[in-house]
């Protein structure tokens, strides 16, 4: 706003000079040389008034540069904190200082699958509520050509639409498969994750990835549940997925509010005080809330066949008696993982916050579960 007004005061400015020496010219019946002086002095306070005007344009316009980190990484405790704290300063910037930011990626050399995810849904959330649009961010080309076409590959340089050069495929960036959708289009979430089954359906056998897509369905649903402000631009989901090493890999991000937020409105306090106790959990962190999330089928749907999410993952491993679920919401993470018909669980509490949901899962598809 601050910026038309100006603009508007100095194209008034400029006009009244024109006019005051058009005048000047009619009116001055003195020497050429006089009328020059008086030519040149209108000019010099309006190439001074410019000058300053210009000053304020390229201060107030003016990006605001920001380094992305080395590590864009959510597996180490201290990459999560770094990528998180860059996340932050991001959303603070255009929302809170509604800056315009230029990311710089040249010190970035790895980027792993969620946190990538993780960035890619904060960039898209924090276009949809900044009043410049896209125009709050740009970036530049990163150094590292592999960084580069990561970017290209998980739709970042097509959501900003920044013109993309040719890169050189690696074999363990081009196997990602990336969607989106609205929660509130459950058409359109169907869709994309069609698109997804399409891709993979070669290498995954029928019955993993028909039971991935229902879990993946499930996850997407119930993201938002209990958000009073849904609306296409904050029910938004993101995901990726693919074959690598013959795993498939599926990982789904939302910003919505949390497991450990939206399982209260699902579940009555005494059903969850009942599994805390069951879990041994001595208290109901994030971390604690995500696990018993995943003991416990969602009933929201009223389909006996809908609305189990996290338990259908993990009974899908159960049956191969190998893979992994990682679940980020909120400060907390919980990992669910067998290997070699062997089954472990974590779970940690971090100082900072996904601002959503982050789910994860791989299974092999040359495992020899049982069918179902």
């Amino acid at each position: 706003m601050k910026a038309q007004i100006a603009k508007r005061t100095r194209r008034k400015f400029i006009s009244r000079l024109k006019k005051k020496l058009s005048n000047t010219i009619k009116n001055e019946s003195g020497s050429p040389e006089h009328l020059l002086k008086n030519k040149l002095q209108v000019k010099l306070k309006r190439y001074i008034k410019l000058k300053i005007d210009k000053s304020y344009f390229s201060t107030s316009e003016k990006r605001e540069n920001i380094s992305a980190p080395i590590n864009i990484d959510y597996y180490d405790t201290t990459n999560y904190h770094k990528t998180n704290v860059f996340l932050m300063k991001l959303r603070r910037l255009i929302l809170d200082k509604k800056k315009n930011v230029c990311i710089n990626f040249n010190a970035t050399k790895k980027i792993t699958a969620s946190a990538m995810i993780s960035f890619l849904a904060e960039v898209d959330t924090l276009i949809s509520h900044s009043t410049l649009g896209r125009g709050c961010i740009t970036f530049n080309h990163p150094k590292m050509e592999k960084i580069e076409s990561i970017l290209k590959q998980i739709g970042f340089y097509d959501l900003l639409r920044k013109g993309a050069r040719e890169t050189k495929n690696f074999d363990d960036v081009a196997y990602w498969n990336y969607a989106s959708g609205a929660q509130t289009d459950t058409q359109q979430a169907s869709e994309a994750i069609k698109e997804i089954e399409f891709k993979i359906s070669q290498k995954a056998q029928r019955k993993l990835y028909k039971g991935f897509s229902e879990a993946m369905a499930n996850c997407v649903e119930h993201a938002y549940y209990g958000d009073k402000n849904q609306d296409d631009s904050c029910t938004k989901w993101w995901a990726f997925a693919g074959v690598k090493d013959n795993n498939l890999i599926v990982v789904i991000c939302d910003k919505g509010i949390g497991i450990p937020e939206s399982l209260p409105l699902t579940r009555t306090d005494e059903i969850i005080e009942h599994l805390k106790n069951l879990l041994q959990l001595r208290k109901l962190n994030d971390s604690a809330m995500i696990k018993i999330a995943s003991q416990m089928g969602r009933t929201r749907t009223q389909q006996g066949n809908r609305g189990k999410g996290l338990k259908d993952i993990k009974a899908i491993i159960d049956s191969l008696n190998e893979g992994n679920l990682s679940i980020y919401s909120n400060k907390g993470y919980y990992r669910y993982f067998r290997h070699n018909s062997k089954l472990n669980d974590h779970r940690r509490e971090h100082k900072s916050s996904v601002c959503g949901t982050i789910v994860e899962w791989s299974i092999p598809l040359t495992a020899d579960g049982k069918e179902s």
